[in-house]
């Protein structure tokens, strides 16, 4: 269990008590703001901060307690990130230099206040917030705010991923449990159970393919500087968690992690210069060389590993398990700023990073290999390779070997010279080559294929292994022959996307220019006739000079003609697959065939047809199957074929459940249809970041798919917003590929059971109702498209420079034309997430009123894609609140449209009710309390910020109305709010976890404690059991069936706390009197518990002689840690031993002590001397008698 740490910073409560705020924090002066108001209420930011922590560890599995306290290090590094930042707001807060006590106290009241509002939702709480955020009339203030909850939650979320790579590798190490099962050995595990032959699962895995595309999409808001400020302190994590340091290294680290807050502090939020597509590729590119590359062979060794341990070999050197591709400057669709002179520069800067990469890798292995005994083999490549190339494979800006001294008898190292100088000349001509149009050709010696990195690698590992050094060989050998499996010579392999109307216009042109009238007008058969006899013919259909001659053809024509003769000359090493947005007809396919034909692509690239609107979806399987017919093409395509699903369009198109409806039809349909031609299929699932867009846990989303439509290989989207949170840690990174390699095994193995077919029927029934419903609103409600653009930030989103990329494809036209990126991040942005939700209440009511709520329960309970379903638009509804909502409306929106708003309002909770209906949870999270924890942990950050920018959208409308410039200070604001509220939206990559039990492991075994006081009351307040649950654990005499204890009798030191804590229970409940445990309500509950516990801490073995410490000894104490100039003011007031344990930072405030870093260290001192203290203390007198 985490304990709750000593408090951080104290939080002063500005309310009067009915709900309205006391004064005006601006108006307060630096030394008002350091004084305690009467009757106010002390809380800790850090305590809030410390509640985001809510990775599963906290809620352990029953059969599995951990051997190691791995909660410790996660709230250390909570306390010491807090600490750091405090202290850097205290320091330099302030743009233009800024009163740093005064943003204290703004923070303090604000946070205070939103908390108020999280813990009793009410008209009055939330109008006390609103009243504080008005009372602020500063914007720089406003933006100061916004940076200091954007910055908590941000280094609060690091922290939490180093703890989740802690556990991961304590699960490994046995040390730990974990509730959710996705590592190989797990997996192997799993399939062998199910009568699986480790034999089956080694060949299924060494035939499977997983390539990850990463994308550039806007809503990844943050900046480059700012995300690689963060890794570097998530790296100085990772290294004091990995690292016996000593005293000086400790402080090294600590001060670069403080480096480096302070100057992501000082770095500006808000991007000033629009990204281009190479900025993007760039930063994409970062990611790759930062984490991915360096997490690769780890990964690899994992799987090998846990393949040893079933008895199997490991994977081929050069198995490609996991390949990556991007989109980052291939994506043309609504892109005019992606062109082709674009994307041969992104192609050249990928093989130039690789490049880098690989000839720093072969210098350190021709460094490594050292050794003078090979094989005959390598014997008889090193003795064909001249001296004269030995020698001048030397170059003095070598390391190692740079006057051609290579002992003639190290071998590897001869060998190795020449690759070595190889890559060399590779990394120089790409670097010279970049921004150079037309480079001259590459000199001799460049590397041009995979095979001729892989083939003398290759050599060296079967001459290590031959000679007895396979230790060596499974070495730097190994990983890097698997990276240069994985990357290639380019790291990703670039995708091209762009629509069909743009090829159909390409090829109307052409048809023109050839005097055969209009392609346009052609029929489809007709259509499909003639492209297949162009594709057929050896003669050139056009001059290698067409269209620059052709004045009549328009830009666009020539920009794709263009592209494609730019991939005839990039190499098709670089290339993934050509994908076609909005295909429909199997003339979209060829087309694209004939136009690689026509440029000149020696091999083309791979076509995929992306469906992803409704209609598109439902036609798919008769597309394929009609392109599929075509003898031409048929045999053109290796028995494969690759069609891409579009999850964001068709949900923006006719519903989130109308969407999921259809992708899960329309995949059982395609691979029926593959199968019928003896078609290998692989489905590119285009999945967004939230959930709107087919986001979520993608482990849960990958076993969740329709039975047999996996198949061994998959495609997924990494969209721009979710890289940094799976790749953005070396850690994560490992087990984001795990995770991705397991669920595909299992789901090409053992996928689940095909659903009835009677809830299959209801299901389509309430795809069909939702549907309409969602269309009649979005599409035939007049008033709804001037809601959108006036009650959410879609105008400002489209004007800010979150991405390169417009906001719509078009330039004119309406929500049709609007991307569904902007379509659901607006919504995201006001809360009320109407593109997850809207039509499904309508589909579940209508189904409920024929009497199938207990089918939809069953189909709940009993099959996954159901479940994870509504279970991702119940997590997305917890992150809505209805009362934001309606502000945004209020402050925004004409009153002509707020009966409108009031509506889907009332449309959303219409939803949230029926949603619990059918899960028969009283709470949307209440199957998952972790990611309840979590998202509910972050409202109190994310209300405020809420608030502050329909402040910064306020202003802004009044400034255009006005027809006067804007404040450029509020322009900032809403990029930062942007970033902030976005912040909630990565929680579903947190996994399930299973609730805890009271006091017991197992009621079914041996006894193990498990919870103190003050953890059983956070069970509380999570819903996971009830007040009377709890009780009888203390009063009534629970047994457990192996030991016939009754709860809390154990022995030891752990026995005689919990006897303890019995005692004092039973005094509480006698204080009651005849009432005992009659009628009490949980929060009764909640604060006894918290009292036990807090009496036991304060009187425990450890703190009793804390507790008899008399003045002089605190005061001793004090100059031993560094505290001697507030020896006098304790002496003044007394303070114990005893007050010195139930000291809190407001008391410290009273007494005199001002600086909020000096109060965060003194208490963390005390903490320490509170070793077994579970919770802190509680709050003191407000004033000192």
């Amino acid at each position: 269990m985490v304990a709750a740490a000593a408090p951080l910073a104290t939080i002063n409560n500005n309310n009067n008590g009915n709900g309205q705020a006391a004064t005006s924090p601006t108006a307060l002066s630096p030394a008002d703001s350091n004084k305690s108001l009467p009757g106010s209420r002390e809380a800790s930011m850090q305590e809030l901060i410390s509640t985001l922590i809510s990775d599963a560890d906290e809620l352990e599995a029953k059969e599995n307690p951990d051997a190691v306290d791995f909660n410790k290090p996660l709230r250390e590094d909570v306390i010491m990130l807090s600490n750091l930042l405090l202290k850097t707001i205290e320091d330099h807060s302030g743009v233009a230099g800024g009163a740093p006590d005064i943003l204290a106290h703004v923070v303090d009241t604000v946070l205070t206040a939103s908390r108020n509002y999280f813990t009793n939702p009410s008209d009055e709480t939330f109008q006390s917030l609103v009243t504080l955020i008005k009372e602020v009339k500063s914007p720089k203030v406003h933006l100061e705010i916004a940076r200091v909850f954007h910055e908590f939650l941000t280094l609060a979320e690091i922290a939490e991923r180093q703890h989740r790579v802690r556990r991961w590798r304590g699960y490994r190490r046995g040390e730990s449990s974990l509730s959710y099962r996705q590592t190989c050995r797990d997996a192997f595990q799993l399939l062998q159970s199910k009568g699986f032959t480790p034999k089956q699962i080694r060949d299924t895995l060494e035939k499977q393919q997983v390539d990850l595309v990463l994308t550039a999409h806007p809503t990844q808001a943050t900046r480059r500087t700012l995300l690689d400020k963060y890794f570097n302190i998530a790296n100085c994590l990772a290294i004091k968690d990995r690292t016996t340091m000593t005293p000086q290294e400790e402080m090294d680290n600590r001060n670069t992690i403080r480096a480096e807050i302070l100057a992501a502090w000082r770095t500006n939020t808000v991007r000033r210069i629009k990204p281009t597509p190479d900025d993007e590729a760039r930063n994409g590119l970062m990611v790759l060389e930062n984490t991915i590359w360096t997490a690769l062979p780890s990964f690899m060794s994992t799987v090998d590993h846990a393949l040893s341990e079933i008895g199997q070999p490991p994977l081929p050197i050069d198995s490609k398990l996991i390949t990556f591709g991007s989109w980052i400057g291939g994506d043309r669709d609504g892109n005019p700023y992606v062109t082709s002179d674009v994307t041969r520069e992104v192609i050249k800067l990928c093989r130039w990073r690789a490049a880098t990469l690989i000839y720093q890798e072969v210098d350190k292995l021709m460094f490594d290999l050292s050794m003078t005994l090979c094989s005959t083999e390598l014997a008889e490549a090193v003795a064909a390779i001249p001296n004269e190339q030995i020698v001048a494979s030397s170059r003095k800006t070598n390391l190692t070997f740079s006057r051609g001294n290579i002992p003639r008898d190290e071998p590897y190292r001869i060998l190795l010279s020449v690759l070595r100088d190889r890559a060399k000349v590779t990394e120089e001509y790409l670097q010279q080559a970049i921004g150079v149009r037309d480079p001259p050709p590459p000199p001799a010696g460049f590397i041009r294929d995979e095979a001729e990195l892989m083939k003398p690698l290759m050599l060296c590992y079967r001459s290590l292994v031959a000679c007895g050094d396979a230790l060596v060989a499974n070495g730097r050998v190994k990983s890097l022959a698997r990276r240069i499996s994985t990357f290639g010579l380019s790291l990703v392999k670039l995708d091209i996307r762009q629509e069909s109307e743009r090829h159909a216009e390409a090829v109307d042109a052409i048809t023109e220019w050839l005097g055969l009238g209009s392609y346009l007008k052609w029929s489809e058969e007709k259509k499909q006739e003639w492209l297949i006899e162009e594709l057929k013919s050896r003669r050139p259909l056009i001059p290698t000079d067409w269209p620059s001659n052709a004045s009549e053809v328009n830009d666009n024509v020539k920009e794709v003609m263009a592209t494609c003769r730019m991939l005839a000359t990039v190499g098709s090493d670089s290339l993934g697959a050509y994908v076609i947005s909005m295909a429909r007809t199997p003339s979209d396919i060829l087309a694209v065939a004939l136009l690689q034909k026509t440029a000149g692509v020696a091999k083309p690239m791979r076509v995929a047809p992306l469906f992803e609107t409704k209609a598109d979806l439902e036609t798919a399987a008769q597309t394929i199957d009609r392109l599929l017919s075509v003898p031409y093409y048929r045999a053109s395509i290796n028995d494969h074929q690759e069609v891409m699903l579009g999850y964001s369009d068709s949900a923006k198109d006719g519903s989130r459940l109308t969407s999921v409806c259809c992708l899960y039809t329309t995949q059982e349909e395609l691979v029926q249809t593959c199968q019928k031609y003896g078609v290998h299929l692989t489905l590119f699932h285009g999945r967004g970041g939230s959930v709107g867009r087919g986001g979520g846990p993608q482990h849960l989303a990958i076993l969740s798919q329709p039975s047999g439509t996996v198949q061994g290989s998959m495609r997924i989207t990494i969209q721009g917003e979710i890289i940094d949170h799976h790749f953005g840690h070396t850690g994560t990174a490992e087990q984001t590929l795990e995770r991705y390699t397991t669920a595909t095994l299992i789901s090409t193995l053992a996928p689940p059971p095909a659903p009835k077919p009677e809830w299959r029927t209801l299901l389509n029934s309430m795809s069909d109702t939702s549907c309409a419903f969602y269309r009649k609103i979005v599409r035939d409600t007049p008033e709804f498209t001037p809601y959108f653009r006036s009650a959410t930030p879609i105008t400002d989103i489209g004007s800010m420079n979150l991405g390169s990329r417009p906001s719509k494809r078009k330039a004119t036209g309406g929500i049709d034309t609007l991307r569904a990126i902007p379509w659901i991040f607006a919504f995201t942005q006001n809360r009320l997430h109407l593109p997850v939700w809207l039509g499904m209440e309508e589909a579940i009511d209508v189904a409920v009123k024929d009497g199938k709520l207990e089918t939809l329960r069953a189909m709940y309970k009993n099959w996954p894609f159901f479940k994870s379903t509504l279970d991702l638009i119940a997590m997305t509804l917890a992150k809505a609140d209805p009362r934001v909502s309606e502000y945004y409306d209020k402050n925004l929106a004409p009153p002509e449209l707020h009966e409108l708003g009031a509506y889907l309002r009332s449309r959303l909770q219409k939803c949230i009710h029926l949603i619990k209906q059918i899960s028969q949870f009283d709470h949307l999270l209440a199957s998952d309390p972790v990611v309840r924890r979590a998202v509910e942990a972050r409202l109190p950050f994310t209300d405020p910020i809420n608030l502050l920018q329909v402040e910064a959208l306020k202003r802004l409308k009044e400034d255009e109305d006005a027809d006067r410039e804007e404040n450029p200070v509020f322009r900032d604001l809403m990029s930062v709010t942007i970033q902030g509220i976005a912040m909630i939206r990565t929680l579903f990559n947190i996994p399930p976890k299973t609730p805890l039990d009271l006091r017991c492991r197992d009621f079914e075994g041996d006894w193990v404690t498990v919870a103190s006081g003050d953890e059983l009351a956070v069970v509380l307040e999570n819903d996971l059991a009830s007040p009377d649950d709890v009780l009888k654990i203390y009063v009534g005499g629970q047994e457990v069936k192996s030991s016939g204890k009754k709860s809390g009798s154990v022995g030891g030191e752990e026995g005689l706390r919990q006897e303890d804590e019995d005692r004092e229970m039973e005094k509480l409940l006698q204080g009651r009197g005849e009432e005992g445990v009659e009628g009490i309500t949980k929060r009764e509950v909640i604060d006894m518990l918290r009292d036990i516990s807090l009496y036991i801490s304060h009187t425990g073995a450890n703190a009793a002689a804390v507790a008899g410490w008399t003045v002089d000894a605190v005061c001793d104490w004090l100059r031993n840690v560094g505290f001697p100039e507030v020896e006098s003011s304790f002496a003044e007031h007394d303070i114990t031993g005893e007050i010195l344990l139930a000291l809190t930072s407001g008391v410290l405030k009273e007494m005199g002590m001002l600086s909020t870093g000096k109060r965060i260290r003194l208490l963390q001192c005390i903490a320490d001397l509170r070793e077994d203290a579970r919770l802190s203390p509680p709050a003191a007198p407000s004033t000192l008698t």
